[in-house]
């Protein structure tokens, strides 16, 4: 059983940590909890109706992803924090919803999905975010120098002719696949910062996006290791660890970085 809380730490932290510096590199900070609210109302609302509460958690993070992309690409005047926060309230507020039409017996499953938890952790979800992650390098592969622009500068890549739409679209595809899939293990509420801390410590470290995006694996996977062997050592929530480790790691980051800068300038 600890080889299988590894492996999914090393495969959680890997993709979540990748993804999220470009999360926080388009400055959607709120699409990792967003939609993770979206993936639990889809499970909630699957469960209230008897069916199959995976594929209809990813419908419900898919559908979020898939109406974020298609807003970001048309001329509303909000930017994308402003809209991934709309998401978040709504897609929180359906999720709860359909948490207070279940009953008090039926909500342990339900607690384990915002919390995440650590006996919730299955050898089919640790291959799903194995074969995600690898997913998520190839696609970063084929569309990094795109991403990259998109990442920057919106305006420069629509002054280039870049095609938003069908790269956000398989940016979103990619993203509801490894949040859904890391609601067991981290936990709905918190998976936000698993997305954010150590994506925000890359930045503050690196000095090139090849440098930031080994960076953002690394501490992601600092991130999920030590939450877990803090979990299991404490005997605490998976989640609530994961984010101490992550936030803890981001400090250090944003004071190595402040130290750095504050040599040169001595200099």
């Amino acid at each position: 059983m600890m080889q299988l809380w590894i492996l999914a730490a090393l495969s959680s932290g890997f993709s979540s940590g990748l993804l999220g510096l470009y999360i926080v590199g388009m400055r959607m900070p709120f699409l990792g909890i967003g939609m993770a609210h979206a993936a639990m109302a889809g499970a909630v609302f699957a469960s209230l109706a008897g069916w199959p509460l995976l594929p209809c958690a990813l419908a419900g993070a898919v559908l979020a992803g898939g109406i974020l992309a298609w807003i970001a690409t048309t001329h509303v005047r909000s930017d994308l924090g402003v809209i991934t926060s709309i998401l978040l309230s709504f897609t929180m507020g359906l999720a709860f919803l359909g948490i207070g039409m279940h009953k008090g017996g039926e909500m342990s499953a339900f607690h384990s999905l915002m919390w995440g938890s650590m006996l919730l952790v299955k050898e089919s979800d640790v291959k799903l975010l194995f074969l995600l992650g690898a997913a998520f390098l190839v696609f970063l592969y084929f569309c990094r120098r795109p991403l990259d622009t998109l990442l920057f500068s919106r305006g420069a890549a629509r002054s280039c002719g870049l095609n938003e739409w069908p790269l956000l679209m398989l940016f979103m595809l990619l993203a509801a696949l490894i949040i859904t899939i890391n609601l067991n293990i981290t936990g709905g509420l918190l998976m936000y910062a698993l997305l954010t801390n150590p994506a925000a410590a890359a930045f503050e470290l690196a000095e090139s996006m090849p440098s930031a995006r080994r960076w953002a694996a690394g501490l992601g996977i600092a991130s999920t290791l030590g939450g877990f062997g803090a979990s299991y050592a404490l005997d605490l929530p998976t989640g609530a660890c994961i984010v101490m480790v992550s936030t803890l790691l981001y400090a250090a980051a944003a004071v190595y970085s402040h130290q750095k800068a504050k040599g040169g300038q001595q200099r």
